[in-house]
């Protein structure tokens, strides 16, 4: 079944919590025309396949979550230096003007 399941994610474009999704819907359906002696047969069957593919859309989703958030911090950072690099810039025009007005007050007509 986890051949199905590939095919479906492969084939159809699927996520693995849609993939999923669909054989969980296929298993309430084959469950629902059985005889109840035999569905448990074919729960049983499916069980397994659903485990793993749940592992592999928790391991998506943390794979997702960890994209964004390196995204996130990636722009943080380069906000950070744009904003760090505008006041370093703002701080020596400041120092360049305090000392432009030092030396005009000791008489220095250089400045």
């Amino acid at each position: 079944m986890q051949e199905l399941i590939n095919k479906l994610m492969s084939e159809a474009g699927l996520s693995a919590d849609q993939a999923s999704k669909a054989v969980s819907s296929m298993l309430e359906f084959v469950k629902s025309k059985l005889p109840p002696a035999m569905a448990g047969n074919v729960e049983s069957m499916f069980s397994g396949i659903q485990a793993q593919v749940k592992e592999e859309s928790f391991k998506d989703k943390a794979e997702d979550f960890a994209e964004a958030a390196k995204d996130k911090l990636e722009d943080f950072a380069e906000q950070a230096k744009d904003k760090l690099s505008d006041a370093a810039d703002k701080a020596e025009e400041m120092a360049k003007d305090a000392l432009g007005k030092l030396k005009n007050m000791l008489g220095n007509k250089d400045a």
